[in-house]
């Protein structure tokens, strides 16, 4: 971190010498100035790429993004992917507890990519919803077929 703030310090003293000596004739002292600004944004804006390739290591590790991934693994991988935010949206929307809701996912047969045919939300009995409301509210959502049912 020392490293840095002295990097961007010395890049703005920098641009200022170098500013304070360019000739104000003729907008040389303008371009200067805005191309020593430049390089000074650049310079602190530097670790955000660092970020940014952190960010996508995580994210390529927390989906097993890679490469060598059968169709059935990602075909299941997005099935439960899919599962998953239609109990976090049910739970939501009907401040249901995210426990109580079990989703089934009924993929298309389609090894390229995934699709759902339809999917399937069992409540307990005890919970009260009405359930055509409630399927056809989530089936705009997530463009797919979702059958709301109580056990």
């Amino acid at each position: 971190m020392a490293n840095y703030l002295l990097s961007v310090v010395a890049a703005s003293i920098f641009v200022a010498v170098l500013c304070a000596a360019a000739p104000e004739e003729e907008g040389v002292g303008k371009f200067v100035g805005f191309a020593g600004a430049l390089i000074v944004a650049l310079i602190a804006l530097s670790p955000l790429t660092g970020g940014i390739d952190e960010w996508m290591d995580s994210l390529e590790t927390q989906w097993n993004m890679d490469e060598q991934q059968s169709p059935e693994d990602y075909q299941a991988q997005s099935a439960q992917y899919l599962a998953y935010n239609i109990a976090l949206t049910m739970s939501e929307l009907y401040s249901l507890e995210i426990g109580d809701i079990s989703v089934t996912v009924y993929p298309e047969d389609n090894s390229e990519s995934f699709a759902a045919e339809k999917v399937c939300v069992t409540l307990p009995a005890s919970i009260k919803i009405d359930a055509k409301k409630a399927s056809d509210t989530l089936s705009k959502l997530f463009s797919c077929t979702v059958m709301v049912q109580n056990e």
